[in-house]
């Protein structure tokens, strides 16, 4: 079991759960983000030129009265909880030397094997403010961990899910949904470490941390 899980900044609130009912305002704001998205990328490829800001549904899971008892009781069997739980910028990730913007909890509401799968609860006194998430690997067993904790929390509360970096939502109990999003990870997955080797290849960049590479790659695409 991991002490800590230490994620990068820009994957907080990528990955959600939602309740089911406000899926067409969450629909709404992933197509205006993808807008947004294009209409503002940089020219080189990399980044962009204004940065959009997602805007959460108005009603969530404390509003259905969802507990972080109740989400405990049915995650922890999946995924043990991490107390501490870290979002920084690169530079910080790995060293002594904090960041100074960062979020550092150590009594977070997170359920997971480490930054490659973790389940992540914001709370709302004790309530579940928000459900987050993250899954970066090809372990079966991670993945079908992830998948449980998501059929977990529909159980609770009908949710949908509403990823931000692949701009797909589904409903989790939708006929094909959940497997078709996973299809979709995967593949994220796999154009991100042919990506990452293409890269390497045409820069020689070999210092840079494959991690690193992976991640800007899969978000960005290749540009030589």
């Amino acid at each position: 079991m991991v002490d800590v899980i230490h994620v990068h900044e820009d994957d907080w609130g990528m990955r959600n759960l939602y309740p089911i009912a406000v899926r067409a305002a969450v629909e709404r704001d992933i197509a205006d983000a993808a807008d947004a998205g294009e209409r503002n990328r940089d020219p080189s490829g990399f980044g962009w030129t204004d940065m959009y800001v997602t805007q959460p549904p108005e009603q969530g899971y404390a509003d259905v009265g969802l507990t972080l008892a109740a989400a405990e009781a049915v995650l922890t069997p999946i995924l043990p909880r991490v107390r501490n739980f870290n979002a920084t910028v690169f530079s910080a990730m790995g060293r002594s030397t904090p960041d100074p913007c960062g979020a550092y909890e150590d009594e977070a509401w997170c359920f997971g094997l480490g930054p490659h799968c973790y389940v992540k609860l914001d709370e709302q006194d004790d309530l579940v403010g928000g459900v987050w998430f993250d899954i970066n690997t090809d372990d079966p067993d991670a993945i079908d961990r992830l998948r449980r904790a998501i059929l977990a929390i529909d159980a609770l509360v009908p949710s949908m899910i509403a990823d931000y970096f692949l701009k797909f939502s589904g409903a989790v109990s939708e006929e094909g949904s959940i497997e078709r999003y996973f299809t979709l990870l995967a593949e994220q997955r796999a154009y991100a470490e042919q990506a990452m080797l293409e890269y390497r290849a045409i820069h020689q960049d070999a210092d840079r941390a494959p991690g690193m590479l992976r991640k800007l790659l899969s978000t960005f695409g290749l540009r030589s």
